[in-house]
């Protein structure tokens, strides 16, 4: 009986903690995003690295990948380097490129972009606003970072985790393939 308390103890404490650190609603361009999914990216089984939400306007008319405007949050336990961002993007955007024109193309964008990633503390988040399905913006704390006005970009720049060779591959999992 003493087990069964402390469990549900626990998990009443975890979901409570993950929904301060994931707001159910966040407002940008005047416009309400709602939770649709979330994921918890862990070390191994116990040590959290961040809570990853996904919102859009509405939840029910799109899958992640088909809405046009949507907010990746990713909300982190644990200190992270800016350098480790700009790395992993850079790897992964590029993997997930068609072919060497494409990657031309859009190399500049993407080193801009980038160089935008700032060290993250326990606690902080970053979001990453893709809007009216043209502009893509990088948020740390509802602080603007940067953004670009590339369609093409602002759609690929997804495939860092739901493309063919995702950074994360149980975040692709949990969002899309669930």
């Amino acid at each position: 009986m003493k087990y069964f308390f402390l469990m549900m103890v626990t998990l009443l404490f975890q979901s409570q903690s993950k929904a301060q650190q994931l707001p159910q609603l966040i407002e940008y361009h005047n416009n309400t995003y709602q939770l649709c999914q979330d994921f918890t990216l862990r070390y191994g089984l116990v040590i959290k690295i961040a809570d990853i939400g996904w919102y859009a306007p509405a939840c029910e008319n799109n899958s992640l990948t088909e809405q046009t405007d949507k907010i990746i949050r990713f909300h982190y336990h644990k200190n992270v380097s800016a350098d480790f961002f700009k790395k992993s993007a850079e790897e992964y955007f590029l993997l997930n490129l068609n072919n060497q024109a494409e990657q031309s193309k859009l190399a500049t964008t993407l080193k801009q972009f980038n160089q935008a990633y700032t060290n993250i503390k326990s606690g902080e988040y970053f979001d990453l606003v893709h809007w009216n399905d043209q502009q893509l913006s990088l948020w740390k704390n509802k602080q603007l970072l940067t953004e670009t006005d590339d369609p093409v970009f602002a759609k690929k720049y997804f495939n860092i985790w739901f493309g063919k060779n995702p950074v994360i591959k149980k975040l692709k999992t949990a969002f899309i393939e669930s």
